[in-house]
């Protein structure tokens, strides 16, 4: 991926660019929801290749009927199915690809492109949110955290950040010093 020229003040100086690190990061969340999937999958696929499979013979026009319906209802069983065990996959392998992470003297920058492109601002004040979390072969830095409410009417807190990066550790340093000269 190219970088994409930012809206830079003329103040502004980048400190630090990078992208997600390719790979599957959060192995157990990754495997449960994939082990979930995977009923969704076979019984879907399983229905509709049954369907197929009774249409031809079908005798009557409510049996042919039938074995289309059938064949419409294994659908969405199938596509959820396969969005839980593949979507997983396909996404660390696109996450590098398609997002792009800025650190500069004044902001933090979350450039994404693909399917639904974006630029998320994320200044950086003396009161900015600022969370490490450490991995394995990546860390996450969180600097923006708010707190909302979702469809059930519960508070749910949303973060946002650097996700996935190798230089974590760094990132997270260079951040806290931005935050202390802002003060």
């Amino acid at each position: 991926m190219t970088p994409s020229p930012l809206p830079l003040r003329p103040d502004e100086t980048i400190l630090w660019e990078g992208s997600p690190v390719p790979g599957l990061h959060q192995r157990g969340k990754v495997i449960f929801l994939m082990l979930f999937g995977t009923p969704f999958l076979c019984i879907g696929v399983a229905l509709f290749f049954y369907a197929l499979m009774q249409l031809p013979k079908a005798e009557t026009a409510s049996d042919a009927g039938l074995a289309l319906l059938l064949t419409v209802f294994s659908l969405p069983f199938a596509g959820f199915g396969a969005f839980l065990v593949f979507g997983p996959i396909i996404e660390a392998r696109t996450a590098s690809r398609d997002v792009r992470y800025t650190l500069t003297t004044r902001a933090a920058y979350v450039a994404r492109q693909g399917r639904f492109p974006s630029l998320k601002v994320y200044p950086i004040t003396p009161t900015t949110a600022l969370e490490l979390e450490p991995g394995r072969r990546a860390g996450t830095v969180w600097l923006h955290a708010r707190l909302e409410r979702d469809s059930d009417g519960a508070l749910e807190t949303t973060k946002a950040g650097f996700e996935n990066i190798a230089e974590a550790d760094r990132v997270f340093r260079m951040i806290l010093d931005l935050q202390g000269q802002a003060a």
